[in-house]
């Protein structure tokens, strides 16, 4: 395996994958065919990567080990993978849907076991899709194509609900393969889903990481630090996603002024919630709120 320190890291920035992609706006990333693997290896992956080959056959090393894709297989890189040492038939062809992780965090809610399914693949890169599963994926990066190369105002609207669409439909066909590769979850891995299931079901959502620790009886400390390593960042910043997401909704799809927000998302004060929004957001409540209707209209 090559050396870490020396090694490439693949991302959307990649001088390589920008020459081949249909589309990259820096968080997601289209190719529509893969021919030259090699021309991007060895190579340590800091995005997500999903490749479904459609014809032909490859072969490659991922964290060392061997592993040889057919059609309909699918491959799942996570950030981290070592990928290196690949080998392709002369007719292979493959789509592929590159992913940053941020991007996963803002459009893929933890509550959906995202984090399950990056833990799995993370030990199981490639599984088998059926027939209608693979005609799927295929449907969606046709249309997310498609819709990338006509430009419009809402076209990163379209292409985040798209994306969103793509992974609940695809959530039935990774929730068969977690059923077909069952593994133990750790001590670790069990107090995290209990942590991300109590603040997905609060509301409003207290914004202390000793709330939720002292429901779920450990330390503060300690549920951060197992939320670093399961879920790859700290407890306050997942707290504050979800509770983001809750002052979005609220700012989008209601009338409620911006005090009734404050209070209802139990604020101390509007200077305060005005502050939260403004480091979150990069705007005031009242910049936001008008943003939101502009876009709207």
């Amino acid at each position: 395996m090559e050396n870490l320190r020396n090694l490439r890291k693949a991302n959307l920035k990649d001088s390589d994958i920008q020459t081949v992609v249909t589309y990259n706006d820096g968080d997601l990333a289209l190719i529509q065919h893969i021919y030259d693997v090699n021309a991007i290896l060895p190579c340590q992956l800091e995005i997500f990567v999903i490749v479904l080959v459609l014809k032909g056959k490859a072969s490659v090393s991922i964290n060392g080990n061997r592993y040889e894709a057919h059609p309909n297989d699918l491959y799942i890189g996570t950030p981290n993978n070592i990928v290196e040492n690949s080998l392709t038939s002369l007719d292979f062809q493959s789509l592929c849907i590159c992913v940053s992780t941020d991007y996963i965090r803002r459009i893929l809610p933890l509550a959906d076991n995202s984090w399950d399914l990056k833990l799995l693949f993370e030990k199981n890169p490639l599984c088998t899709l059926q027939p209608d599963e693979a005609q799927i994926f295929c449907q969606y990066h046709d249309l997310l194509c498609a819709k990338a190369q006509r430009p419009s105002p809402t076209q990163k609207k379209v292409m985040d609900a798209l994306m969103l669409a793509f992974f609940y439909d695809m959530g039935g066909a990774m929730n068969r393969v977690r059923q077909h590769i069952p593994r133990p979850f750790t001590a670790g891995e069990t107090l995290f889903k209990r942590f991300i299931e109590l603040l997905g079901s609060s509301y409003p959502k207290p914004r202390s990481v000793a709330y939720y620790a002292d429901r779920l009886h450990v330390t503060p400390k300690y549920l951060s630090s197992v939320c670093r390593l399961t879920g790859g960042q700290r407890a306050s910043d997942l707290i504050d996603q979800y509770v983001l997401k809750d002052i979005e909704y609220q700012m989008k799809h209601t009338q409620k002024s911006i005090k009734e927000i404050c209070n209802e998302l139990e604020f101390p004060n509007l200077s305060f919630f005005g502050r939260y929004v403004k480091k979150h957001f990069g705007m005031s409540p009242k910049a936001y709120r008008e943003k939101v209707l502009e876009e709207e209209c």
